[in-house]
């Protein structure tokens, strides 16, 4: 079965806790593949996500700019992670944003061991990869005016 990717589509929310409030967010999806270079070293590679099938890899990126004329600090970048894919561990890591998950609909967001979620049968448990929701960093800034940054995360598409 091929998807296409407009189904796959993740809507970016994003706040900043200063005055600055002109931050412009552009998502892209690609699909990311293990190839093999000329040098006989594994390698992942990104191309076009028209179409995908389960199974595959794709990446969602966050391409993010400050539109104001002042630095913004204190940015909230949240993500949905599309229910017709599995996040990837570890892959939402950026050195300098910390990052917390939700298991609920983005309702509470925590660090990646302390997600939990509720199973089928009632009983709280810790939140596997295939339970996350969305995806949340905070970048401290500041992110001077006209400045950018990229945010992304790995899924499997199911």
């Amino acid at each position: 079965m091929r998807i296409s990717t407009p189904l796959l589509a993740a809507a970016a929310l994003f706040a900043a806790s200063t005055t600055a409030q002109a931050l412009t967010a552009q998502q892209t999806i690609q699909k990311e593949t293990a190839i093999i270079n000329a040098n006989g070293v594994s390698e992942m590679v990104r191309s076009s996500a028209a179409k995908i099938v389960p199974g595959e890899r794709i990446v969602y990126t966050l391409n993010y700019i400050n539109d104001e004329a002042a630095p913004a600090s204190d940015i909230v970048l949240t993500m949905p992670i599309p229910k017709e894919v599995t996040f990837v561990e570890g892959s939402a890591d950026i050195q300098g944003a910390p990052v917390t998950y939700s298991a609920d609909e983005g309702q509470t967001f925590s660090a990646r061991q302390s997600v939990m979620t509720i199973d089928g049968a009632g009983n709280i448990r810790a939140a596997g990869a295939e339970d996350l929701t969305h995806v949340r960093w905070v970048i401290a800034g500041p992110v001077n005016a006209g400045a950018n940054g990229e945010l992304a995360f790995s899924a499997i598409v199911k």
